[in-house]
């Protein structure tokens, strides 16, 4: 973190702690750039101290409703710009502005939809036994959803993420829903597990990397835009898979993939020729239709 000049920004300070007073409770005075380090790191007993802090303001947050919820977020975004270009303020205001939910169990029904997050949104190790909304939800920062378990409905339609979408080795018990979703950074599903398929029809996905997720139901990416590279590498459809209408701008890989059902691709859209050595489609479609580019 470079040099921080707490009186050249004191305006920007003075609204984060405005805005953030949990970081009373963590005994920083007006160091907010070691409170900073402390969140964006790891500096022993500091640091759990001030993750403790940030959590429960986190849950106070969330429970105070959704009309709290995104007037703080517009607020933290308002001040996130006020830091223009310096890296060590711009940086604070991104380890205050994360909602910590890592390593929660929910369990009930939990209702996230429309809620804004202005930095990341760490829900990392947590477990929904019920079901979890997030449809229309806004993503600026890094959703990180990596060791999920999602046991009811999870549903993540028109949500938009503007930087990573991490659901890397997550299980969805139920079908994964992220119809006409907006995942500008990159889309991390490796190893998930979809146990009853996902639909992503009409989805926009910058990178996509599926490679080695499953899909113990039907899995639907009709419609969908990928604009950077996609894999698919090693990943098991144990039933259908339906790409049709599906544009890939750039490369696709479709290697060592393995569909135990129909595979279909009917009006596809191809940049370069697609990777598919040692794909097996057992139930037929039209899959020889993506061996030749458009």
């Amino acid at each position: 973190m470079t040099k921080f000049n707490p009186q050249r920004n004191s305006t920007v300070v003075a609204e984060l702690k405005l805005l953030n007073p949990w970081v009373e409770n963590t005994d920083y005075g007006d160091d907010i750039v070691q409170l900073a380090r402390a969140l964006l790191g790891d500096i022993g007993p500091i640091s759990e101290k001030a993750h403790f802090e940030q959590r429960l303001a986190t849950m106070g947050r969330f429970a105070a409703g959704r009309a709290a919820w995104n007037s703080w977020s517009q607020e933290m975004l308002e001040v996130r710009g006020l830091a223009g270009g310096d890296p060590a303020l711009a940086a604070v205001c991104d380890a205050l502005a994360i909602a910590n939910f890592s390593g929660t169990r929910f369990t009930e029904d939990v209702d996230f939809a429309a809620l804004a997050f202005p930095g990341r949104a760490d829900f990392c190790g947590s477990e929904f036994e019920a079901d979890c909304w997030f449809q229309g939800s806004t993503f600026y920062g890094t959703a990180a959803f990596r060791q999920v378990s999602f046991m009811g409905e999870a549903n993540f339609e028109r949500a938009t993420f503007y930087g990573l979408a991490d659901f890397a080795n997550s299980v969805f018990m139920q079908s994964g829903q992220f119809r006409q979703s907006q995942i500008l950074g990159q889309a991390m599903f490796e190893y998930t597990d979809f146990a009853r398929g996902a639909w992503f029809s009409g989805a926009k996905i910058n990178e996509a990397a599926f490679a080695n997720a499953r899909f113990g139901g039907a899995a639907a990416f009709t419609d969908c835009e990928f604009s950077g590279p996609a894999s698919f590498v090693g990943a098991m459809f144990q039933k259908s898979c339906g790409f049709e209408g599906a544009k890939f701008l750039e490369g696709v890989d479709l290697s060592q993939v393995d569909v135990n059902g129909a595979a279909w691709f009917a009006k596809a859209v191809f940049a370069t020729l697609p990777k598919f050595d040692d794909m097996y489609v057992a139930g037929g479609g039209d899959f020889k239709e993506i061996m030749a580019p458009a």
